[in-house]
């Protein structure tokens, strides 16, 4: 799959991608059966993280942006298991950024 099909889906209004089934089925095995980025990807789904740190590939911010809404959008489906939530976001991180980030905690709400 084209890197640019990997990011085509819309997010839907109660959560998912509108393409959330066919990424999944054209997903790589190397995220299938598990990779830092898979993990990283569960790391964010589970805790969230601060995005200070990461390495975009694009230097187009609007590009940035509508990557990030497609990887939350699968982050919030309901439609696909863990287990292929897990590897589909592991895969768009692995399009979207330069390199394995380290998992920051998000900042402190202010008081």
């Amino acid at each position: 799959m084209e890197e640019n099909r990997l990011f085509a889906g819309q997010r839907l209004i109660f959560g998912g991608l509108s393409n959330e089934e066919e990424l999944v089925k054209e997903c790589p095995d190397e995220f299938k059966r598990g990779s830092a980025w898979s993990a990283f990807a569960m790391g964010i789904f589970y805790n969230g993280c601060d995005k200070s740190n990461w390495k975009w590939k694009s230097p187009d911010s609007a590009v940035c942006a509508h990557q990030l809404a497609c990887f939350y959008g699968l982050l919030t489906s309901f439609e696909i298991s863990h287990q292929e939530k897990d590897s589909v976001a592991g895969w768009m991180l692995s399009e979207m950024l330069v390199e394995v980030p380290e998992l920051l905690p998000l900042p402190d709400e202010p008081k």
